[in-house]
């Protein structure tokens, strides 16, 4: 059991590496080509960063965008 929840642990840890890194390369992508971009990262990343902290953003909102920077951050620290 305790094999099993190692790999899971470990597989959810490598998936959430690589969408992070793809994250940050469709982000670099946008900045370097711009409007010629096929989708826009950037404004789909302020939109989501606007519900936890934008206009009529709450204190949960705050929390909530607070522990998942921690997630993430725990992913990277962990590598």
């Amino acid at each position: 059991m305790k094999n099993t929840l190692e790999t899971v642990k470990g597989l959810i840890g490598g998936v959430t590496a690589v969408l992070v890194s793809a994250l940050g390369l469709l982000v670099v992508a946008q900045a370097v080509f711009g409007e010629a971009a096929s989708i826009n990262v950037i404004s789909n990343l302020q939109n989501i960063l606007n519900g936890f902290v934008g206009e009529g953003a709450s204190l949960a909102g705050v929390i909530t965008l607070l522990l998942v920077v921690a997630l993430l951050q725990k992913g990277v620290d962990s590598k």
